[in-house]
């Protein structure tokens, strides 16, 4: 500006460079963080959708499966991709019948178990020695704290049980204080809630459930 001209009253005052490249740049630098942004924030999104549509937390109501989990236990469990198979710990809502009604009390009640057999597998008892036998071979329980599962008298389950297609027999940890499929039937898959694979409370306790 020449000495002798005056710069206009209100006219803001800038210290930006006049090479023209310089909006160019700086305009290509802010798209970039933007585009950034966008990807971060639609992960973001995109993850909880996902979590909640196929994870959902719980918690363990009674002892029927102690001592592997205690009563209040939290627990995530998913359904994504499963497939039953035996030794894994299930969330499953069963369905309401007389024999379900006789043990379990409160609509909507969701139970956790083994599944022990799924369907097409044998399963059996041995009265003497309190073991279970699936497809004619001792199940390994070390879970357990000895021998102690009975086939519960009244049982509508006739030995050996055949676990009919579309279905898995399940039993509690707790074999003496368990309703499960020695009172309540074999399960329908339909009923599964999926599969729990991780205990996030009590805290000292967080980790995979096995």
């Amino acid at each position: 500006m020449d000495e002798n001209e005056v710069m206009p009253a209100g006219a803001p005052e800038t210290n930006e460079p006049s090479d023209p490249k310089f909006g160019k740049e700086h305009t290509v630098v802010q798209g970039f963080f933007d585009y950034v942004a966008d990807i971060i924030v639609t992960s973001v999104v995109a993850a909880v959708f996902l979590l909640t549509l196929v994870v959902r937390t719980g918690y363990v109501d009674g002892t029927s499966m102690v001592p592997t989990m205690q009563d209040g236990d939290r627990y995530l469990v998913s359904e994504l991709f499963y497939t039953p198979k035996q030794g894994d710990i299930v969330v499953f809502q069963p369905v309401s019948n007389e024999l379900t009604r006789k043990y379990i009390h409160g609509e909507n009640k969701l139970l956790v178990k083994r599944v022990i057999a799924t369907e097409g597998q044998v399963v059996d008892i041995n009265e003497e020695t309190r073991q279970v036998i699936v497809d004619g071979v001792v199940l390994n329980e070390p879970y357990l704290t000895g021998n102690i599962t009975t086939k519960r008298a009244g049982s509508p389950i006739e030995y050996p049980f055949e676990v009919p297609a579309g279905h898995i027999f399940v039993m509690g940890d707790n074999r003496t204080d368990s309703v499960d499929s020695r009172s309540i039937g074999s399960v329908d898959v339909r009923t599964l809630l999926g599969k729990i694979f991780v205990r996030f409370f009590p805290f000292n306790k967080i980790g995979a459930v096995d």
